[in-house]
């Protein structure tokens, strides 16, 4: 997972892209026609459909293992279903069950047990795809189940690489990082009306293992040509100078886990040394439903493959129509940025270069010295021309050890506006440790 905190910015944004919420349970209703959806394409049953049993969809157990190429044995009542490594054991009326991989078994408990029906075996679906590693999602509207094995999606792409880099990271971090940025936002009315609003900020912090301490700062400017002839008053003005100069803190707790962060009193209200408290335990479920956060912090140690593979399978797949299809394309997007195929050796470099609907250039730099991938560099320019507004944007990454540096400039120009943004950032070691709880004796207020 350090190469997680090193090669930030791209993972992060490729991660974004996979939080979307979560729809509805994987059951259908007494009556309901049920199909099978496996890796984009119908299952077929001939003898026997899926059915709707104690609040849990159940299916025919050989027509959907045979889609999924395993092998199914039966003897006295036991179930025995083998697939690429991974074995599954059951037994009818019974709600326990074992997997075993890799030489290792764990024993699992169902809450619902399989059971026979006119000589056919009915499993609950969601409980044996999920045991060889698939998606499992319900789409309500088609009745489908969709399942999906996100491991076969990369193909035989392989990150020796990646790898390579997060275990120099590992023993050469130090472990927490200072933290330093800066932001430059400028914005014009073309239409007279307003002059233009400039805002300019700040951030200063310290980041660990086990939190985040950030102060932030924020200078706003130009801001009475918005209000028109009402800047001249009193109390406006003495609005325009609160918004002239905020600042607040952040703080993160990630054994908790929870975020807590002050906000200046004219935007809040609040008194002095109050501060918001958001429990990231109480509301992952709906802020992060997406993506099991809990789960990758467990990967520590894992290759890049694994830790890409969770992620892909951290994704809700409820639209048997379109969802197929997004897994594929963020797994081609995984590969094609950081899979060692993608890469080409140039003297002590290794280089990928990616173009995304003729709009995106994507080109990610591993620089080598020894055995050792030491650095990772990204570079991001995008440019969308539409209609006659034009959209530039460029992102920079400097990934290593001793240092992460970030850079994003965004242009906007329109008929009616233009606007300049930039932000800049930069870690380094820091022996510094974050506060990651409110101070002594502050009024914490919770927050939804």
């Amino acid at each position: 997972m350090k190469v997680l905190k090193r090669f930030g910015g791209a993972l992060v944004t490729l991660l974004v892209l996979t939080l979307t919420l979560t729809g509805t349970a994987l059951a259908a209703g007494p009556g309901d026609s049920i199909s099978v959806q496996f890796n984009g394409k119908p299952v077929a049953f001939t003898d026997a459909v899926p059915e709707f049993s104690g609040e849990r969809t159940f299916v025919p157990l050989r027509a959907v293992l045979e889609a999924m190429d395993a092998q199914v044995n039966y003897a006295d009542g036991a179930v025995e279903i083998h697939r690429g490594g991974v074995e599954l054991s059951m037994v009818l009326g019974q709600n326990t069950a074992a997997v075993t991989e890799n030489g290792q078994t764990r024993a699992m408990t169902m809450d619902v047990v399989p059971y026979v029906k006119n000589d056919r075996t009915y499993v609950p679906v969601r409980f044996v795809a999920e045991a060889f590693g698939c998606s499992v999602g319900w789409d309500a509207d088609a009745k489908t189940v969709v399942i999906v094995d996100v491991d076969a999606l990369f193909g035989d792409a392989t990150f020796d690489l990646m790898d390579n880099f997060a275990a120099y990271c590992e023993k050469r971090e130090s472990g927490n990082m200072a933290l330093t940025g800066a932001l430059a936002l400028d914005v014009t009315d073309k239409s007279g009306e307003i002059k233009s609003v400039n805002a300019k900020g700040s951030l200063d912090g310290v980041t660990s293992a086990k939190g985040l301490q950030m102060d932030w700062k924020l200078s706003l400017s130009d801001l009475s040509s918005l209000l028109g002839e009402d800047a001249s008053d009193p109390i406006v003005q003495g609005i325009i100078a609160a918004l002239s100069d905020l600042e607040g803190e952040v703080r993160v707790d990630m054994e908790k886990p929870a975020i807590y962060l002050t906000l200046p009193a004219v935007l809040s209200g609040g008194g002095e040394n109050t501060w918001y408290a958001l429990d990231l335990e109480a509301y992952q479920a709906q802020l992060l439903s997406g993506l099991d956060m809990t789960q990758l912090t467990r990967l520590e140690g894992a290759g890049i493959r694994e830790i890409l593979t969770t992620v892909l399978k951290s994704v809700p797949v409820n639209d048997s129509q379109t969802d197929y299809e997004a897994l594929a394309l963020m797994a081609s997007l995984y590969v094609d940025m950081l899979s060692d195929q993608a890469f080409t050796q140039k003297g002590n470099t290794y280089v990928a270069e990616m173009t995304l609907e003729d709009m995106v250039d994507l080109t990610v730099t591993l620089t080598k010295r020894g055995d050792d991938i030491v650095a990772a560099d990204i570079k991001m320019d995008c440019d969308v021309n539409e209609g006659g507004d034009r959209v530039i944007m460029t992102m920079t990454e400097h990934a290593a050890p001793d240092q992460v540096t970030v850079a994003f400039e965004l242009e906007l120009t329109s008929d009616d506006m233009d606007m300049e943004l930039s932000l800049d950032f930069a870690g380094v070691p820091t022996r510094k440790v974050p506060v990651t709880a409110p101070p002594a004796g502050a009024a914490v207020i919770p927050m939804g």
